[in-house]
């Protein structure tokens, strides 16, 4: 007995409690305040009401609830179906093949996930608050996945700077807060993690069976990724073109072509399990490039053993060698076609000519005052640690200078791609403030015939980081409207109705309840293409059209139909809701109009000024996609309506609206005729209010009667095609 006790003594006195450095503690609770800040400015919408955001998560919804409840009913065999379910709910009545026009690596990522938050946590919360708040937990996870990336790029110093700035950076913000249950947040957290881990194969400490899963699980994760979003496949070029400029440096060849092996592989196979990218990613020009990069890795890494001046002659030879085959691969048609978009992508310069792509926000170019609000000083900041990556000429530099100037590049054609200018810079500014520091703040030790300490005086250190925090802080709170925390400061698009202003406004809300309640099970629906998986999804009713944009004649006859005069679109209606099933029969009709303004009170009368993100804001599209002429309906501002499209248009006549009078900016009434810089006001007046009409007015909402303390109305109206 004594024995045991002498051991259990001796056995406690072995464990020692572990310690943890103060520099730890303060990492620690820094990636924590951190992860809070990522975690506020993403969740600050809920103020104006927990909603999904914008058009496209209500149909990610949508088909996520299809995984689930097929999974509740039928298990795996539930998944399964989704694979040839064919919507015809929406683009009537050809409907929709779901599997390959959609991102199906987020919509079983999320049905998983919500899945095993229900099932083995017993987590109890509906799928639609579940997909709400997930991507506010993923953009806020990634900042961490950034400071291990940027770590090693930069130190724990660099990383934190990096998380901190990718936790408020406004594009990542705008595509990533509250609601917004689409492709980036999903695709760039498992993207970054494929970069990190991949990196990490260049540690002396990993040795071979530690590569292999390392580099395997990289490829597994950048291949859900394409399956997630197609622009994830961005890093494909990345990893394409790191794989040969790392063949020329000479970085450690070996793990280059074993690596870079397993990494294409599982890429490709990944990227090919559902049918969007699908096999055709493999033969396309990324696809291509990956397996280019890797059979230039493994050409380097054969001609190692031979002497320089011969290693490079040797692969310089290899190069063009596959450029020859290349150039025969395409030549032959092999190559897999691209798409307009990613044409623009791949040629920002060289815009494409489809207004229906040039129509969509986030298609605009974006201009360098938005990055100069975004970026501020960290503009600088990145040109600076491109010049130091370039000196280190390591494989983490070198990576980071691809994707800093590659992100940069890419971003500079759409908008919505600023995230990827997000990642260049704030990896590239966080190595050039880590260098740029490190000069100012520490001493210097020069070494020549004689050795000595050159320190910088105290007050120039306190001045300088002074100035730093400042220059890098002012974006977060000025300019005043546009600052970082404005921008986190955008209420759902459900929530405010679509418009451009930050107030609560409930118009589509009651239009889709009115939907989903009144009309028959049978309608199809007709709206612009925006508003279709509103429709769709909350809804619950058929519609021709949604933000898919997978019928671009379909969206150019409904463009037509509204700026047709009562004859013409009736002709355009009787072929849109014809029966497929019986071709005599017209579906039942309705017609969707959404105009936004403010009223103005004016020496005892009410005026209306058009404006807000309704389809008064679109119209110039509706016109331009239907191959109409412009100056036919509206002046050459391309906004003011003239008098033709009052009279002889279906959507000037839905408008509750009759034309007043002009008045210039300064709010002088300028009588009926135009001059650029006027603006029109209206006074309201119904429409098709009659049974013996085209339409007759079913529905409005409410705030055309009662608009919102700033006078805002987002008026949404529902006609019933009587025919």
């Amino acid at each position: 007995m004594t024995d045991r006790v002498s051991m259990l003594k001796d056995a406690v006195k072995s464990i020692h409690r572990p310690t943890v450095s103060s520099k730890t503690v303060l990492l620690l609770l820094a990636l924590v305040a951190i992860f809070s800040v990522a975690l506020f400015l993403r969740i600050y919408p809920s103020k104006y009401g927990y909603y999904l955001h914008e058009y496209d998560p209500f149909f990610d919804y949508y088909a996520t609830n299809r995984l689930v409840e097929g999974f509740k009913e039928k298990g795996l065999a539930g998944f399964a179906e989704y694979f040839t379910w064919r919507d015809y709910s929406t683009w009537f009545p050809e409907g929709r093949d779901v599997a390959s026009s959609s991102q199906v690596g987020l919509h079983f990522a999320g049905a998983t996930l919500y899945l095993i938050a229900t099932s083995i946590f017993n987590i109890s919360i509906t799928l639609y608050d579940f997909l709400v708040i997930l991507p506010v937990y993923i953009g806020a996870f990634t900042t961490l996945i950034m400071f291990l990336l940027v770590k090693r790029f930069a130190g724990s110093g660099g990383g934190l700077l990096a998380s901190l700035l990718f936790a408020t950076s406004p594009p990542l913000l705008q595509r990533g807060s509250l609601g917004w249950f689409k492709s980036e947040p999903l695709a760039l957290f498992l993207a970054l993690s494929a970069v990190y881990l991949y990196l990490t194969i260049y540690d002396s400490k990993v040795k071979l069976s530690s590569l292999i899963w390392r580099a395997s699980l990289a490829g597994i994760l950048l291949g859900y990724a394409n399956t997630c979003w197609g622009g994830a496949q961005y890093f494909g070029i990345v990893f394409g073109l790191f794989l040969i400029i790392a063949s020329f440096m000479k970085f450690d060849l070996e793990k280059n072509a074993y690596a870079g092996g397993l990494l294409v592989s599982f890429t490709l196979v990944f990227s090919s399990i559902f049918p969007r990218p699908g096999a055709a990613f493999i033969l396309n020009p990324i696809g291509l490039l990956l397996i280019v990069g890797y059979l230039f890795s493994l050409i380097a890494y054969r001609l190692e053993s031979v002497q320089e001046k011969m290693f490079s002659r040797n692969v310089l030879k290899a190069v063009f060698s596959l450029l020859v085959v290349s150039l025969l691969v395409v030549s032959f048609g092999a190559v897999s076609a691209v798409s307009a978009r990613y044409y623009t992508v791949i040629y920002p310069f060289q815009r494409t000519a489809d207004p229906l792509i040039e129509s969509v926000a986030e298609h605009f170019v974006p201009t360098h005052i938005e990055y100069f609000r975004a970026y501020g000083v960290l503009i600088f900041l990145a040109l600076f640690g491109v010049y130091v990556a370039f000196r280190r000429r390591s494989p983490e530099s070198i990576f980071a200078l691809i994707l800093g100037i590659s992100g940069v590049y890419i971003a500079s054609s759409f908008s919505r791609l600023m995230v990827y200018s997000t990642l260049a810079l704030v990896t590239l500014g966080a190595i050039g403030l880590v260098e740029l520091s490190s000069s100012i703040l520490k001493s210097s030790k020069v070494v020549g015939k004689k050795a000595y300490l050159r320190e910088i005086r105290s007050d120039v250190k306190i001045a300088y980081s002074i100035l730093l925090i400042g220059l890098l802080t002012i974006p977060m709170v000025y300019p005043v409207g546009s600052s970082w925390r404005d921008i986190a400061d955008q209420p759902v698009s459900i929530a405010n109705a679509g418009t451009g202003y930050k107030i609560e406004l409930s118009d589509w809300r009651e239009a889709l309840a009115w939907i989903r309640d009144n009309t028959p099970e049978d309608a199809v629906i007709i709206s612009w293409w925006d508003y279709g998986y509103w429709i769709t999804v909350m809804g619950n009713r058929t519609t021709l059209a949604d933000n898919a944009t997978i019928n671009s004649t379909k969206i150019a006859q409904i463009g037509r139909l509204f700026m047709s005069n009562e004859s013409q679109a009736a002709s355009i209606l009787k072929s849109l809701l014809r029966d497929p099933k019986e071709p005599d029969r017209l579906r039942p009709g309705y017609i969707v109009a959404f105009v936004a303004g403010q009223r103005l009170s004016s020496q005892g009368f009410e005026y209306y000024m058009l404006g807000g993100g309704g389809d008064e804001s679109k119209k110039q599209w509706f016109i331009r996609i239907g191959g109409l002429n412009m100056t036919q309906f509206l002046y050459e501002d391309e906004f003011t309506p003239k008098p033709y499209f009052w009279e002889n248009t279906i959507l000037g006549k839905m408008w509750p609206f009759e034309f007043v009078q002009f008045v210039d900016r300064s709010g002088r009434f300028q009588g009926s005729e135009y001059k650029p810089g006027y603006i029109a006001l209206y006074t309201k007046q119904l429409k098709y209010t009659d049974d013996d009409g085209l339409l007759k007015l079913v529905f409005k909402s409410s705030s055309l009667d009662n608009p919102s303390a700033e006078g805002v109305f987002a008026a949404v109206l529902i006609y019933k095609v009587l025919m």
